[in-house]
């Protein structure tokens, strides 16, 4: 027997709503409108619940800004949580941009003073960052890796803004926070299964390279 020879499974969020209520032991064709807004409504929730658990390498973008000269404050792009590393792009040169704290960027004298930047503050809550030096020209490019959130569920007939094997982490949560409010006697078997499937998906998403250990480095 022949395998499919294809790689484009992609359920969209009504199938992930079906599978979570079967889990629950609901049939799907007894659904109706209030069934799927809560599961939206849960969906979003896990979601921004997702993101207070650390760094999930799936929601990491790379983004860039031409810097103005003088201008020393940029708003990050919509979603924007975290950003993680970046670099000034000088001529083709990178030279690395250190995230500072909230105090250490309140505590530097001239905020203004030109030159190349080599710091950056990130205020989350206004979504803007500081750059320090003031860049003193208008050609230079930061580039930067920012943590992002997972895009919101708005409709049935859209896909999660998740990759494959972030699936049944996805079809379990859901089923966890659906079992909450309409299957309360299956909850504690399905929380289970949500806790291991979401720790297998958040082990295996990390970045793989070689590591050496030295002693007096």
């Amino acid at each position: 027997m022949a395998t499919s020879g294809t790689y484009a499974i992609d359920y969209d969020i009504a199938e992930f709503v079906d599978e979570s209520f079967e889990r629950c032991g609901i049939d799907p064709a007894t659904l109706t409108a209030r069934h799927t807004r809560s599961a939206r409504r849960s969906l979003n929730l896990m979601f921004a619940d997702w993101a207070n658990e650390g760094v999930l390498l799936f929601a990491v973008d790379e983004q860039t800004q031409t810097l103005t000269s003088a201008l020393v404050s940029y708003s990050v792009p919509t979603g924007t949580l975290a950003i993680l590393e970046g670099v000034l792009r000088r001529d083709g040169i990178d030279t690395p941009v250190h995230r500072i704290s909230r105090e250490m960027y309140h505590l530097i004298p001239n905020k203004t003073n030109g030159g190349l930047p080599t710091q950056l503050y990130l205020d989350r809550k206004a979504g803007t960052y500081y750059l320090w030096n003031a860049p003193d020209n208008s050609t230079d490019v930061l580039r930067y890796w920012r943590l992002r959130r997972i895009q919101d569920v708005t409709a049935a007939a859209e896909t999660a803004d998740v990759p494959y094997r972030w699936f049944e982490a996805l079809a379990a949560g859901l089923a966890e926070k659906l079992a909450v409010k309409f299957a309360p006697d299956r909850l504690s078997v399905l929380a289970g299964l949500s806790a291991k499937a979401y720790q297998r998906a958040k082990t295996e998403d990390r970045e793989r390279g070689d590591l050496k250990f030295g002693v007096g480095w």
